[in-house]
């Protein structure tokens, strides 16, 4: 087993604050290597210097804004102006100038930065110029002030360049962690609308099963009332002319025959309902696109059907289901044609449209085109697009009717 280490409190207080640190040993170093205290008050005023620069470098970090830096460097500057030109300090004051300098260029905005740099650099020529006199110190100098802003202005440009890099790097954390969780959204979406589309085929099953109860209910009910009727009347009419009476019996004969020839029509295809589901599913969809849109869509169904499983009636119902969304967004056709038939164990949907688009006119995949590939796909199907002539796309779908045993649905049952 591997033991993760985690860091204490006090080392991990180090790493954020390494930078810091490592600038507070190098201002330990300019007092103790540079200075030497040759009286006493020197000594505290030298330690009264040294507090301030260490307290400038730990500025808490409420107090961390421009305008309190500002007044922090400018503060301190003259704390060691005073230092040098009352004891004579030159050393540790043009060392800690130097360090005044980094500061600024590090911590305070540039255009402020470049302001203070320049005052400094030009108020220290004017101290050596009144305790020395000698001009090319005053310029090596000011040489070596201007050169210590422009290396710190390089340090501070490549860390801007890495907090940045470190802000889009986590940016693109928290983008990619908001995809991931919009895809997982997006599957669970994607797993409900199956579901919801199995529920939808079997609603227009329902919806169909009504309105065969309504015909029934509208032709064969009104045929039985009309038997019912003429057989009431039959006994009275034979007894006034058995001629009439043999031409109305035979009347009521007729209309039993024919309301019987409907339940069975009826009978036989609610027995075969789950083999028709697929075609109910899809005259259900393009009765409802029909009622929706000002478009002409005619649905051809041609020949016999064996029974479709659930996947392939499921996957066609979706494929008719986008190709439709897609004429009614982009095709400004007039005019739809859906065709389904079924011929050497291979079930064949072609949906026409009379739309802009042209063979000139490539045509670019979109979710749309890829979702139904993927579904034909899924169920060892082929999908095609080709033009129709003037104008117009065809979409043709082939779907075999086979099992893994290489039997079709219809003779595995």
């Amino acid at each position: 087993m591997q033991i993760k280490w985690q860091p204490t409190a006090l080392w991990q207080y180090m790493l954020d604050h390494v930078r810091t640190i490592i600038l507070s040993f190098i201002l330990l170093y300019i007092f103790v290597g540079t200075g030497k205290a040759a009286t006493y008050l020197e000594w505290v005023v030298g330690l009264l210097v040294g507090c301030v620069y260490f307290a400038l470098l730990w500025l808490p970090g409420w107090l961390r804004v421009t305008r309190t830096r500002s007044a922090a460097v400018i503060g301190t500057w003259m704390l060691t102006a005073f230092y040098w030109v009352m004891f004579d300090a030159e050393r540790i004051a043009v060392a800690l100038v130097f360090y005044l300098v980094g500061y600024t260029v590090l911590w305070l905005p540039i255009q402020l930065s470049v302001l203070l740099t320049g005052a400094m650099i030009a108020a220290d020529a004017a101290i050596f110029f009144m305790l020395k006199g000698q001009l090319d110190i005053i310029l090596v100098y000011t040489i070596a002030h201007a050169s210590t802003y422009v290396l710190f202005w390089g340090v501070r440009v490549k860390r801007e360049a890495t907090e940045a890099s470190k802000r889009h790097y986590q940016q693109l954390r928290e983008v990619h962690a908001e995809l991931e969780q919009a895809y997982k959204e997006l599957q669970q979406t994607h797993r409900e609308l199956e579901e919801a589309t199995v529920r939808l085929l079997r609603f227009a099953v329902l919806e169909e099963r009504s309105r065969i109860s309504r015909d029934l209910h509208d032709s064969i009910g009104h045929g039985l009332t009309s038997v019912i009727v003429q057989l009431q009347a039959l006994p009275y009419i034979m007894k006034m002319d058995a001629g009439e009476a043999d031409i109305s019996l035979k009347t009521a004969l007729e209309v039993a025959r024919r309301c019987l020839q409907d339940v069975r029509t009826v009978v036989h295809q609610m027995a075969v309902d789950e083999e028709g589901l697929g075609l109910v599913a899809l005259q259900s969809l393009v009765k409802q696109a029909r009622e929706q849109g000002d478009l002409d869509i005619a649905l051809t169904v041609d020949g016999s059907f064996s029974k479709w499983s659930s996947e392939i009636y499921e996957s066609l119902y979706r494929i008719l289901q986008e190709a439709l969304t897609n004429v009614f967004r982009h095709a400004n056709a007039s005019r739809v044609d859906v065709e389904v038939s079924e011929s050497d164990g291979e079930l064949t949907m072609t949906v026409t449209d009379d739309g802009i688009w042209t063979d000139s006119n490539p045509i670019f995949p979109g979710f749309g085109l890829s979702s139904m590939k993927a579904r034909s796909e899924r169920v060892d199907g082929v999908l095609r697009i080709e033009p129709v002539d003037p104008h117009g796309l065809r979409l043709v779908v082939k779907i075999p009717l086979h099992v893994k045993d290489g039997l079709t649905e219809g003779e595995g049952k």
